[in-house]
């Protein structure tokens, strides 16, 4: 099992490193990942070109430089403290899915990360519960659920959990998931576990989709139901059929989308 040096003063606990460590592999002869991008030792790409190589201190400086400053981006991206198996767990995020874009408007092309990440959110009020059930929301690459992103989320997850008393059991727990130990190597033409994808947002989401549609339906049909002096006061409070039905479609999509809403907020996919 290759793992980096201990000896380090490593920015973030050391099961951390050790997850992020085994998750991304070691090579320090530059490989391309799976969008063709030139990486090399625990998954460097800024300033990597092919036919590059590295020592192992060097692979080993490069990673304990790109925490260190992920520790630091995550911890004034935050709002509420974190403890030291927290703060591992959501740089350990950070390092696969990047840190995103700052402000409140989206810079033209930018790519969500963690700051833009429900598990931020979650953690910023307090709810620890719905941040660890939403690293999951971050298990696909190319579209597609990644088995070795669902596996890495359900550690993070785990170890944003884990009491802090049990760093050395959270290690060892960590250890045994990889098979005691026995991991074998990356293949040299991919980390892995590849870089997520931004989780999806509500507006994406089918089931918010169609909650917007049978509010559209509905105000259509309740427009088109509706004229003439209000057809009467609606034929002297009898009421139009096709009101009722309007009325029916716009609550049943209102409600939809703000269940969606719920959940997102809670975690769930």
């Amino acid at each position: 099992m290759k793992l980096p040096n201990r000896k380090l003063n490593w920015p973030i606990a050391w099961v951390g490193v050790v997850e992020i460590a085994r998750s991304e592999g070691c090579k320090l002869t530059a490989y391309r990942d799976i969008e063709g991008v030139p990486t090399i030792g625990w998954g460097r790409t800024r300033g990597v070109v092919m036919g590059m190589k590295q020592t192992q201190d060097e692979a080993d400086a490069d990673l304990w430089n790109e925490l260190n400053n992920l520790a630091i981006e995550v911890r004034e991206a935050l709002d509420q403290p974190a403890n030291v198996h927290q703060l591992a767990a959501m740089v350990s995020l950070a390092y696969n899915v990047g840190m995103g874009w700052r402000g409140t408007r989206r810079p033209k092309g930018a790519k969500d990360g963690f700051r833009q990440s429900t598990v931020r959110r979650a953690h910023n009020r307090g709810d620890r519960a719905a941040a660890a059930r939403a690293f999951a929301l971050w298990n696909k690459a190319g579209g597609k659920v990644v088995d070795g992103l669902v596996a890495r989320r359900a550690r993070e997850a785990a170890l944003y959990l884990t009491p802090v008393e049990g760093d050395l059991d959270a290690a060892v727990a960590v250890a045994r998931s990889w098979g005691g130990g026995a991991a074998e190597a990356p293949e040299p033409s991919a980390p892995a576990t590849p870089e997520a994808d931004a989780e999806s947002t509500l507006r994406r989401s089918p089931i918010a989709q169609s909650g917007v549609a049978s509010i559209v339906a509905g105000v259509l049909a309740a427009a088109s139901g509706m004229s003439a002096e209000l057809r009467q006061v609606a034929d002297g409070l009898g009421v139009n059929p096709l009101l009722v039905l309007a009325a029916v479609a716009v609550t049943a999509g209102a409600v939809a989308v703000w269940q969606r809403a719920r959940q997102r907020r809670e975690g769930w996919a």
